[in-house]
């Protein structure tokens, strides 16, 4: 059996379909659920599947803030399986605005409780919509995403408008999986500290990029580079 995906749908959403793509390709079967009609009309579950993904995009327009929305009408319309999801293990990935929704979720860092989260991701520095290809580190990190790709450089395009990550003062940086390459404008797209560009979880399995490497799939596109991350948590939970 391929392990199942749910790639989880919002008004505003526009990098689901090469979310479910990327899946597709790293051997698993993914399917676009969408966040009003299947989950909060209740006819599916997010623990009906054995990964969880939220795509990039503007949901809701972005109003409020990036991922805001998304995120209040999880906690507040379905706390409940954000918890058993968090109960159950089950892996999520978040994709710059799904990195965002995780954040004001307070699904990451992680250390806290649902609904209050404990970070953002704030305005860029530069106060201008970024766009490029960029190069990450993968660091060392107990992250089941990036097992086995520690030290690799990783080349994938960024898009976003808010992703100056801005985390407690505790944050354990062990938990940082992404560096940007350098820590300067532009390589440093956004002006996150420590070059900060996605970090995990305690556990290791919810994972928040600002990159975007359902767009690093295919040789032809400079880079397919991104395909990794998704085989490798494919892998994951197929044992």
């Amino acid at each position: 059996m391929k392990p199942r995906v749910f790639i989880l749908y919002a008004p505003g959403n526009n990098c689901h379909h090469e979310t479910a793509q990327a899946f597709q390709m790293a051997g698993a079967e993914p399917e676009i659920v969408h966040l009003t009609a299947d989950l909060i009309g209740r006819k599916k579950r997010l623990i009906d599947c054995d990964i969880v993904a939220i795509p990039g995009g503007f949901s809701f327009g972005d109003h409020l803030a990036a991922g805001r929305l998304f995120a209040l009408d999880l906690v507040f319309r379905l706390k409940d399986m954000l918890m058993e999801v968090r109960e159950k293990h089950i892996p999520m990935i978040g994709i710059c605005n799904g990195f965002q929704v995780l954040v004001n979720t307070g699904l990451l860092p992680g250390t806290g409780n649902i609904g209050e989260p404990a970070s953002i991701l704030d305005r860029n520095s530069s106060a201008l919509f970024e766009s490029r290809w960029i190069t990450l580190s993968v660091e060392e990190a107990p992250c089941l995403w990036t097992q086995g790709l520690n030290g690799e450089q990783l080349r994938m395009p960024v898009a976003h408008g808010e992703g100056r990550l801005r985390l407690p003062r505790d944050f354990n940086e062990n938990l940082c999986v992404f560096r940007y390459d350098q820590d300067n404008y532009p390589d440093n797209p956004n002006g996150s500290a420590m070059s900060r560009a996605g970090i995990c979880d305690p556990a290791g399995r919810i994972l928040g990029l600002m990159p975007h490497p359902e767009r690093a799939i295919y040789p032809w596109n400079e880079s397919e580079d991104g395909l990794k991350l998704f085989r490798q948590g494919v892998r994951a939970v197929a044992g």
